[in-house]
């Protein structure tokens, strides 16, 4: 595969911090949710271990789940936010708003081959991953060529799909992968695969 030409020396990811759909495990997607009280803490927790990394640059997600903890990010390290519509959510289209087990009842076969085969058994519905895999490979390399030490604020989904482009997994691990919440990942020498 090519590789895209970085500026930056490190990258990090970071996953917003807690929503009460992601402590119930269930498919936000586009849905527009809130931070908890616990999901702040966790973005300024985030935002003070990158106090000192050097960041020159946020891009985040519009959702204000992300926006919330990119903006919190930014306060402690003193960058501004620049938001990047690439970065919302895989649309999850009718799995929005149910946790794994009722999408499994609701859906049956359908979900059980999406969960097993990501990037080959469209969930019907659903944003399919491969075309969410190619608005994330843009919005990184975007990122990657714009600074030396760039945090990127989004959600599950398609961070997984960032970690894909920058060939730290599979894609199809898309489901066996799991973010911690506002738990920065740092990536030394970033660069997007094609």
């Amino acid at each position: 595969m090519k590789g895209v030409e970085s500026v930056a020396a490190r990258l990090f990811v970071v996953r917003h911090g807690e929503t009460a759909e992601s402590a119930g495990r269930s498919y936000s997607g586009r849905r527009d949710v809130p931070l908890t009280e616990h999901g702040r803490e966790q973005a300024r927790q985030a935002g003070e271990r990158l106090r000192d990394a050097g960041i020159d640059a946020i891009h985040s997600s519009p959702l204000g789940r992300a926006a919330d903890t990119a903006r919190l990010i930014g306060e402690a390290t003193g960058v501004s936010v620049r938001v990047d519509e690439r970065l919302t959510e895989v649309d999850y289209g009718p799995l929005e708003g149910l946790d794994r087990e009722r999408a499994r009842e609701r859906f049956g076969e359908s979900y059980e081959a999406w969960r097993e085969d990501p990037m080959g058994s469209p969930m019907p519905g659903c944003e399919p991953l491969p075309e969410a895999l190619e608005r994330a490979r843009s919005a990184t390399a975007d990122a990657i060529a714009a600074g030396r030490c760039p945090v990127i604020v989004g959600h599950q989904g398609i961070l997984r799909l960032v970690l894909a482009a920058l060939g730290r997994i599979e894609p199809d691990d898309y489901f066996k992968t799991r973010l911690q919440e506002a738990d920065p990942i740092e990536i030394a020498g970033p660069a997007v695969t094609w």
